[in-house]
């Protein structure tokens, strides 16, 4: 079994981290818009632009990264399995 290395070890960790945190803002945001319609009986969602705007560059930046590190680990993997069939081609 690979043992990892710190790098890896600290960007699992900040993924973790940024997925709770992005899932508290979420819940946060719910609350805060539940709580600002003032009235004992629920009457619907009102929307705060800031709060909406801040959830969606949270969203973006997390899918940003996914993506970013997602492609790195296939053009990797891609390599990897080329490199080998490349080099059982060679075997004599």
């Amino acid at each position: 079994m690979k043992k990892r290395n710190w790098k890896d070890i600290l960007l699992m960790v900040w993924d973790i981290l940024f997925v709770l945190i992005l899932c508290f803002v979420v819940l946060l945001t719910t609350m805060l818009v539940t709580r600002s319609a003032g009235s004992a009986e629920f009457q619907g969602y009102t929307i705060q632009p800031a709060l909406l705007l801040g959830v969606i560059a949270a969203l973006v930046l997390y899918l940003g990264f996914m993506v970013t590190a997602s492609l790195k680990g296939l053009r990797q993997l891609i390599e990897h399995y080329f490199r080998k069939h490349k080099e059982e081609e060679e075997k004599p």
